[in-house]
């Protein structure tokens, strides 16, 4: 008997994570039917709307669907969309938008065998109480405000995707495909999946967000963080210590470590830390500077120290890092 997959689509939602999983199942159905691994298709997946009716996509791509959200049963498994929005300030806003669905999620999520979502999506079913006392993954970026919204779940920063209960939540945008490759293994398994995987070279290894991670994107609503943020970026390659931080910004230490705690959930040091990171990061990408050179361009004076703090961090190596992102655009570039 095949599985029931419910692909639902919403006005504003991403077009690729729509129509980027159902081909994902078409493949994996062509595959077991070549495969002799199942008499008739592995899944069943249909499109639905809010109210059966055609929905427009953010890009602007209208697309019709095969039913209503009233059409799933329990035990039946359902793709909520990833929406695009523009900063995670404005989630709040989104949240009011997404209102009809969260509250139908509230009401029958429990019910279904899965919950699968990703980026921005991870969102509605937090919203919708879903993960209370859970885990999560979103976006790297919309991270933070998660943590902020929703103190109660545990919001994992580095993985790709994270099962919590019934729900099975992604990364950023395109991890659309991830979470499609784990939701096929849970129900074909693991070496299916691999095969699939291989069909569509896809990377079933990716594990990890915190490679892609950047922070030229960092904002606070408190000027005396945002000042001191400032002032760390200028001294990256100085020995400092948190009273010269303070002093930048005319604080006490310990005021300084609280205002921190209290805008970003960070200490000074902690986002020190980040910000040489990052700068190394830049660096790796963008010179052919050695790595020894580099460290020392980040306020460090023992690379075999900085090296593991870079693989905590980062999830891999310098030289892996250089070797995955030497020939990507340089993103950092973009204002706050």
């Amino acid at each position: 008997m095949s599985r029931r997959i419910f692909i639902l689509a919403v006005d504003g939602a991403m077009a690729s994570s729509l129509v980027g999983n159902r081909d994902l199942f078409m493949v994996a159905n062509m595959i077991a039917k070549n495969t002799a691994k199942s008499a008739g298709p592995l899944f069943d997946v249909r499109f639905v709307s809010m109210d059966g009716e055609a929905i427009e996509c953010v890009n602007g791509c209208r697309m019709e669907v095969d039913g209503s959200i009233a059409d799933i049963g329990a035990g039946d498994t359902l793709f909520s969309p990833a929406f695009m929005i523009p900063n995670a300030a404005s989630v709040g806003e989104n949240l009011l938008q997404w209102r009809t669905l969260i509250n139908w999620l509230s009401a029958h999520g429990k019910d279904l065998d899965l919950i699968a979502t990703n980026c921005s999506g991870s969102y509605a079913v937090a919203e919708a109480g879903l993960l209370e006392g859970g885990r999560v993954t979103t976006a790297w970026w919309l991270q933070s405000e998660m943590q902020r919204r929703y103190p109660n779940i545990q919001v994992d920063r580095d993985a790709v995707c994270v099962y919590s209960g019934n729900v099975l939540t992604g990364a950023g945008s395109s991890s659309y495909l991830d979470v499609g490759l784990s939701v096929i293994e849970k129900y074909a398994g693991k070496p299916f999946a691999r095969l699939l995987a291989k069909y569509m070279m896809l990377d079933s290894q990716r594990l990890t967000q915190a490679p892609y991670a950047i922070l030229s994107l960092f904002d606070s609503s408190d000027e005396v963080v945002n000042r001191s943020e400032q002032w760390i970026r200028a001294n990256l390659a100085r020995d400092f210590k948190i009273e010269d931080l303070a002093a930048s910004v005319a604080v006490s230490p310990r005021t300084l470590i609280r205002r921190f705690n209290n805008a970003i959930g960070e200490s000074p040091q902690g986002l020190t830390q980040k910000l040489r990171i990052e700068r190394s990061k830049i660096l790796l990408e963008t010179t052919q500077l050695r790595f020894s050179e580099i460290v020392q361009r980040c306020g460090y004076q023992d690379e075999s120290a900085f090296r593991r703090l870079f693989k905590r961090y980062c999830q891999m190596t310098p030289r892996e890092y250089r070797q995955r992102f030497v020939r990507s655009p340089e993103l950092h570039e973009i204002k706050r």
